[in-house]
């Protein structure tokens, strides 16, 4: 809830709300280790996803357009 909060400015979220976004990131995740497992069959390995796997599977979302872009700057990097 606080994240939402931080995200929209409003302190009034509806529940409605709170479910489709848990929605929306529960496919990008799926979407994440879809592209993880793709990668990792195309480099013939087996085994549990590593970190290597998920961060290739982000860039190709990111060249794809599948990641939303930031609204507001980061703070600190």
């Amino acid at each position: 809830m606080q994240l939402l909060v931080s995200i929209t400015g409003s302190q009034k979220i509806s529940l409605p709300m709170t479910i489709v976004v848990c929605g929306i990131a529960k496919m990008f995740v799926g979407e994440l280790v879809e592209t993880a497992r793709m990668v990792m069959a195309e480099r013939k390995e087996s085994g549990p996803i590593r970190p290597c796997h998920i961060r290739e599977a982000y860039r190709r979302l990111k060249l794809e357009g599948k990641v939303p872009r930031r609204s507001v700057q980061r703070l600190f990097r």
